[in-house]
């Protein structure tokens, strides 16, 4: 006999996996996109007098690869760990890292502030965390009124640069001050993140709290300045798999659509 309940879970089936893969491909050049897998378990139910299926959404979090920008704002991140923004409300957690200063803050490419550790003139880590702040002055062009520039090492370090000119040698000496150092945050089970974004995830009971760190520290990995992480989309894999959803998709409909016609026949034949 033929089971219509669960040929049209099976077309549900391949209608949401196939959203998740092109959703993938459509952030296949997304920086710290991270592919979205979704599966289907089956459980018995006694009710149902057979099998359904429930279906689970999952993250791979593999590494992206990284690539050198001109922008020396972007970061990456080589290894576990998350960069963490946020929106005034709640903290989110990311491998995107496009970060450029955006009315005296760092900001990600979304308006959300990075959260750091402010630093005393010896480097170390002096306070609680809260957002990266620099205003610049628009009429003197200094960084938080005194510095002429400022860069980000490979520790994620945030440091002010200024320039000065000795009146009697002419000679220009300059000066780095550590004033920040980005903050990475580790779960117990990544995995249980969900997302908040395109590229954004929130902690939830399955992930655990977050642990705020530094690049480096214990098993987080370390950051690249300049730099940002490509997508883990595959494209090749997402492509065959789209094309093998597709067919179960066409033949489930194919198989319910007659189904459905000779149900039909058969109705009228009894009237």
């Amino acid at each position: 006999m033929f089971d219509h309940h669960g040929a049209a879970n099976n077309i549900t089936q391949n209608q949401q996996t196939l959203q998740s893969r092109f959703d993938n491909m459509k952030n296949q050049f997304t920086p710290g996109y991270k592919a979205e897998v979704v599966e289907f378990n089956e459980i018995m139910s006694s009710t149902m007098g057979g099998g359904a299926k429930v279906k689970k959404t999952s993250i791979s979090f593999e590494q992206g690869k990284i690539f050198k920008t001109q922008t020396k704002t972007n970061m990456a991140i080589n290894g576990r760990g998350f960069f963490v923004v946020s929106d005034g409300a709640q903290k989110h957690y990311t491998r995107d890292g496009r970060f450029e200063f955006q009315d005296g803050a760092l900001k990600d490419n979304f308006g959300k502030t990075v959260v750091g550790f402010p630093l005393d003139t010896q480097g170390n880590i002096s306070g609680q965390e809260g957002p990266v702040a620099m205003n610049m002055d628009p009429n003197t062009k200094l960084y938080a009124g005194k510095y002429t520039d400022f860069k980000i090492d490979e520790a994620g370090k945030v440091y002010g640069i200024a320039t000065l000119t000795d009146p009697t040698t002419g000679q220009r000496i300059e000066t780095t001050t550590p004033l920040y150092q980005v903050a990475v945050a580790s779960f117990a089970n990544a995995g249980g993140l969900q997302r908040s974004g395109t590229t954004a995830f929130q902690e939830s009971e399955e992930s655990g709290d977050p642990m705020l760190g530094v690049a480096g520290q214990g098993a987080l990995g370390e950051i690249k300045a300049g730099s940002l992480e490509l997508s883990n989309v595959d494209y090749m894999q997402e492509g065959a798999a789209i094309g093998m959803t597709k067919q179960n998709y066409q033949a489930n409909m194919a198989a319910f659509k007659a189904m459905d016609q000779l149900t039909k026949s058969a109705l009228g034949l009894v009237r």
